[in-house]
């Protein structure tokens, strides 16, 4: 009878995979992969049956860790606004508190790796800040754009955002709140 897999043998694989892939990209071989978390390469396909599953995984995994951030105390009943600045201030606090996961997932994103089944899952966990853009829109209080394109906006310049709190973190409140206020500029109606 096979062994039971150990979650914190997967874990390390996909912790050493977001390293890779934001260093490498997804030419990141799997044996660094591996390395990376301290087994055998031939453990790593014991965990994931091919490197497309492992991407898939990482991605997934990564799209949580976001959710995490974003969605525990997210405030469904206040305006749409106040939603709007909760969800763009905790992307932000998440970008800056992880730089490797963040570049690891737009390496990921970018590749034309992921599959569409892939992206449809990774947003399940935010099925709230999805419903309240769509609710919004519905309700003319954002521009009518597909949901995917404001998520890209809102996305785009809370990455912009969160360089420039890095670059000058002295004026961190002062950029923060700068890229909230573009952010709602370019959605509302």
């Amino acid at each position: 009878m096979a062994r039971p897999l150990s979650p914190e043998k997967r874990l390390a694989l996909l912790q050493s995979a977001v390293n890779a892939v934001a260093d490498l990209g997804v030419l990141a071989s799997t044996a660094s992969i591996a390395r990376g978390a301290g087994v055998a390469e031939g453990t790593l396909f014991t965990y994931f049956e091919t490197k497309e599953n492992l991407l898939q995984a990482l991605y997934l995994h990564l799209k949580q860790g976001l959710a995490d951030t974003m969605t525990p105390d997210y405030p469904r009943e206040a305006d749409y606004q106040e939603r709007a600045r909760h969800v763009f201030q905790r992307y932000v606090d998440w970008g800056l508190s992880h730089g490797t996961e963040r570049t690891a997932l737009a390496r990921l994103t970018a590749s034309g790796l992921i599959l569409e089944a892939t992206r449809l899952q990774g947003m399940e966990a935010f099925a709230d800040v999805a419903g309240m853009i769509q609710q919004a829109i519905d309700d003319g209080v954002f521009i009518d754009a597909p949901l995917g394109l404001l998520s890209s906006v809102i996305e785009d310049i809370a990455g912009r955002t969160i360089e420039y709190v890095e670059r000058f973190p002295a004026e961190a409140e002062r950029h923060r709140e700068l890229g909230f206020r573009m952010v709602w500029a370019a959605v509302k109606a």
